[in-house]
């Protein structure tokens, strides 16, 4: 185990390869926000928003005019929950952009030091079922500091990672409490919802439906309803998630925890969590 004085605690990077994306109706907006498009490491494409703040080296290449040419970004990512969303979004705050050369790869690679924060979820990847994989949540602490000025301020982050089951790595994560060192990738999952609160956002969608339906003249209005109808379901039954997986843990404080350990420490962690909701 490393001693935590022999990693860099502030240490918090990104380097994103992707194919630059804007849509065909922003491309002459100067003030739309440029994307890449990147793969996730099981799989699936996605779309990473990219926020210059200041001039950087290359932030010429993310101009409009360079659309669909794959470039790498480097930064840190930043992550916002909307008003709407409850699930935190990343941007990719970026300090330098470049073209790629032959030997880079598509994809988002994450650095990170922090600490595991609550017990472990255990569940399956839902685009490859056969991975099991342990979700839990990583406390990171960014210093922030200004050019001039002897200032730092310190931002808390909490960052969602997830670990194949079978990683020799994942023991490291399955205890909350254990800081650690985190090399991984981005993805972006599609989960199903379910339960009784969006059985009645269901229930509402279809009242709604009904209602519209019973004052449209035209096929077009008509076929319009539908798509609108069936938007609405979709978004109350899936959920889009933002995570990193991780490919290599460092354990720098704490101890590993087996599987079985993992699944005791949630279960007290939910009782406890149920009698606090009665105690109320």
């Amino acid at each position: 185990m490393s001693d935590t004085s022999s990693a860099d605690a502030s240490m918090y990077r990104a380097t994103a390869v992707g194919i630059l994306d804007f849509s065909p109706a922003n491309r002459q907006n100067p003030s739309r926000r440029p994307q890449l498009r990147i793969t996730g490491p099981l799989g699936g494409d996605f779309r990473l928003p990219v926020r210059v703040m200041r001039e950087i080296p290359g932030r010429e290449l993310l101009d409009s005019a360079h659309h669909g040419v794959r470039l790498l970004v480097e930064g840190r990512l930043e992550w916002t929950t909307s008003s709407d969303n409850a699930l935190p979004a990343p941007t990719l705050v970026a300090s330098a952009v470049r073209p790629v050369t032959p030997d880079d790869e598509d994809g988002c690679d994450i650095h990170m030091c922090g600490e595991i924060t609550g017990p472990a979820r255990i569940g399956r990847h839902p685009l490859r079922s056969s991975v099991a994989l342990a979700q839990v949540t990583v406390r990171v602490q960014i210093p922030r500091t200004r050019a001039g000025s002897r200032a730092i301020l310190t931002e808390t982050v909490r960052i969602p990672v997830v670990i194949p089951l079978n990683h020799p790595g994942a023991p490291a994560l399955l205890r909350p409490g254990n800081r650690v060192i985190i090399e991984g990738m981005l993805e972006q999952a599609l989960l199903p919802r379910s339960g009784p609160d969006v059985e009645q956002t269901l229930a509402d969608l279809e009242a709604t439906a009904s209602q519209r339906a019973a004052w449209v003249t035209t096929p077009e209005e008509a076929r319009a309803v539908e798509r609108d109808h069936a938007r609405r379901r979709w978004e109350a039954t899936h959920t889009i998630i933002h995570r990193v997986v991780a490919g290599y843990v460092e354990l720098l404080h704490g101890a590993p925890a087996t599987i079985r350990e993992a699944r005791e420490l949630r279960r007290v962690a939910m009782q406890r969590r149920a009698q606090r909701r009665q105690a109320s």
